[in-house]
């Protein structure tokens, strides 16, 4: 029987599974990380990032002030903080501080299949599709000129 419930609910178990070393796995909701990952389909692998700066091309999952937990992709590294932006989506986030991430994914899991984020594969995609961000965003406002226009 499966059951859906809020991050934030789960948060201080996930925080304490990654403080003891331990990996958590859940399934993913929402589509800013369309066509990676899928709305309640697909599954992460998070570890703990044992206070090593993140890369770009990595996925972290960190809380926003206003509480929300989000995982995107980190598009840049800056003094600042990371920029980072969902593989759907066409803005940024910047700073995304250290201090907010919480976790980030190990590998994936797409159809019962395991994907490491060090398989070429995976990193091949990263690549491609962070160098497409400014192409995409560019669609994604063409795709929606398109959609309001079909509405009319």
């Amino acid at each position: 029987m499966n059951k859906r419930v809020a991050l934030a609910e789960l948060s201080p178990l996930i925080e304490e599974a990654l403080e003891g070393g331990k990996e958590v796995i859940f399934t993913v909701t929402g589509h800013s990380m369309a066509p990676l990952l899928r709305h309640g389909r697909d599954k992460i692998c998070l570890v703990k990032t044992g206070g090593q700066i993140l890369h770009k091309y990595d996925l972290p999952l960190y809380v926003r002030p206003d509480g929300k937990y989000i995982l995107h992709r980190i598009i840049g590294v800056k003094k600042e903080g990371y920029v980072t932006a969902g593989d759907h989506q066409g803005s940024k986030e910047f700073p995304v501080l250290p201090g907010q991430v919480i976790g980030v994914v190990k590998g994936i899991w797409r159809d019962e299949q395991y994907i490491s984020c060090d398989d070429f594969r995976y990193r091949l995609y990263s690549r491609l599709w962070v160098f497409l961000f400014p192409i995409r965003r560019f669609y994604y406002r063409f795709k929606g000129f398109l959609a309001k226009g079909a509405k009319v």
